[in-house]
């Protein structure tokens, strides 16, 4: 596994209000908790709301689980490869793991979950994804669905966070992806998003800004 390096500061290190996010259109709101910048790579850490019949699609992750722990409502999770659905209530715990095919949903129509889940081993491209994706819908870039409207941009993502989709249209976005995330590096459009939603380069960073947060230099 190659070692973590971080090559962003996360704005949400230096200004609370920002470890949250929004996406009206999947109906739910993400707190970052720990940054992966903050465990050493680690893992980092979430709390999310879901409003009631909010979902996500199935997918999965390369390279890094997910652990979810309910806190307050019923929690839907859809694992095992899309096989198996499980309720989990406060106290219960699932994981999934990398390369596993799953989601989660709210199974309420109109009651509100709350849950925490652990991404194991810390993934920058995935924490600047998650920024960016809910950033563009934030800012009416997003259709009704909380996806970014621009293609370019959805496929980007796909590569940035290491996320992929099933079936023959997921293979083939899964393959365009690496074309346009390089194509999103090259042009900047990736660096611009990054900086505009996520954080700041690090080398950027004042050691004011970064002995705030950090143990060490980095």
């Amino acid at each position: 596994m190659a070692p973590y390096q971080p090559t962003h500061l996360p704005y949400g290190l230096l200004d609370p209000s920002k470890r949250v996010i929004r996406n009206p259109g999947i109906n739910d709101e993400v707190e970052f908790l720990k940054y992966g910048i903050e465990t050493g790579g680690d893992h980092f850490f979430l709390r999310t709301t879901v409003g009631g019949g909010g979902n996500v699609p199935i997918h999965r992750h390369y390279g890094y689980g997910e652990t979810f722990y309910p806190i307050s409502g019923e929690v839907g999770v859809v694992g095992e490869n899309g096989t198996k659905t499980t309720s989990l209530r406060h106290g219960e715990t699932y994981k999934v793991k990398s390369g596993e095919w799953h989601r989660f949903f709210n199974p309420s129509p109109t009651e509100s979950i709350v849950f925490d889940a652990e991404v194991q081993p810390a993934h920058q491209g995935f924490e600047k994804t998650l920024y960016i994706y809910y950033g563009l819908v934030e800012d009416g870039l997003g259709t009704p669905g909380g996806a970014p409207k621009s293609f370019f941009h959805a496929l980007m993502l796909m590569h940035m966070g290491e996320v992929g989709y099933p079936g023959l249209t997921g293979w083939l976005f899964g393959h365009l992806a690496g074309i346009v995330g390089f194509l999103a590096w090259v042009t900047g459009e990736e660096e611009r998003l990054t900086r505009k939603y996520y954080g700041k380069p690090i080398n950027e960073a004042t050691n004011e800004e970064r002995s705030k947060w950090l143990k060490k230099d980095l």
